[in-house]
């Protein structure tokens, strides 16, 4: 059945306060970016924060293929599809967007192979964890929210602070190519979700599920910038003080230890 004129004008609205929700959430203005412009980062900060950021990247695409499974159309595919074939590098020279992020990972003084063993603070671990149980266990249009909303809508305005600083601490525009290149390539993906969303919001429990898939997502990305500022912290004392804080990574798994414990696979379910 086709949308009446009053349900699109309903949904369009609702979408429009999301993104306003959004804009305005501690997730995406969190102070460690807030700050980037007039509390500049050291190129030893961006070491810290690379390697905490990288399973963040290897794992976005591995989201959107378990939610793809689980669409209930084709025409619910088609947004989850268009944006996989940009992550896996249609529109990046043919380098998927982890091969980028690699590259910048380098510039900030990771060697080459060593990307994922990088201890990882626990709300890391969580942001992941919480994404993978929101794409399998909670309702399509949750995990929507969350990869739609809760992403594409978030990250220009993340990354637009994170670029600033990114810039202040001197790096190169060719080594921050990840980050400008999602700030371009998410206004488009945020536009092709908008329309797609259209047509899901049209019922209170459809908007309120899409609503909740965003906010569990930037209630975990805001938990994450506060695992990054303490590991970044952590580090800073390191430096300053030999010795000190030499324990703060004990017990924290590597992104090479979490594939090697998790297994994440969609399943059947009978009722």
């Amino acid at each position: 059945m086709a949308r009446t004129a009053q349900q699109e004008r309903t949904a369009r609205q609702f979408l429009g306060d999301l993104r306003e929700e959004i804009r305005t959430h501690a997730g995406v203005g969190h102070s460690i970016l807030g700050r980037m412009k007039t509390d500049p980062r050291s190129r030893a900060d961006f070491q810290v924060l690379a390697g905490q950021h990288f399973p963040l990247v290897g794992n976005f695409t591995r989201y959107m293929e378990l939610l793809l499974l689980r669409a209930p159309s084709s025409e619910a595919k088609c947004w989850l599809a268009k944006v996989l074939v940009d992550e896996y590098g249609e529109r990046s020279e043919g380098q998927d967007h982890s091969e980028h992020y690699r590259k910048f990972m380098h510039a900030a003084g990771h060697k080459l192979g060593e990307e994922d063993t990088v201890p990882l603070h626990p709300e890391v671990v969580h942001f992941i964890r919480e994404h993978y149980r929101i794409c399998t266990e909670e309702p399509f249009l949750v995990g929507l929210g969350a990869l739609g909303p809760g992403h594409e809508w978030s990250i220009p305005a993340m990354f637009e602070l994170a670029v600033a600083g990114l810039r202040k601490a001197g790096f190169a525009e060719s080594e921050i190519e990840y980050w400008t290149m999602h700030m371009d390539q998410d206004q488009d993906h945020g536009a092709w979700l908008e329309e797609a969303l259209v047509g899901y919001c049209e019922t209170p429990q459809q908007r309120e599920q899409v609503r909740k898939g965003a906010l569990l997502s930037l209630d975990a990305r805001e938990r994450f910038w506060w695992g990054v500022t303490d590991k970044i912290a952590a580090a800073t004392t390191r430096r300053s003080v030999p010795g000190a804080g030499a324990t703060s990574d004990e017990g924290q798994l590597t992104l090479r230890q979490l594939r090697a414990k998790w297994r994440i696979e969609p399943r059947l379910v009978e009722e």
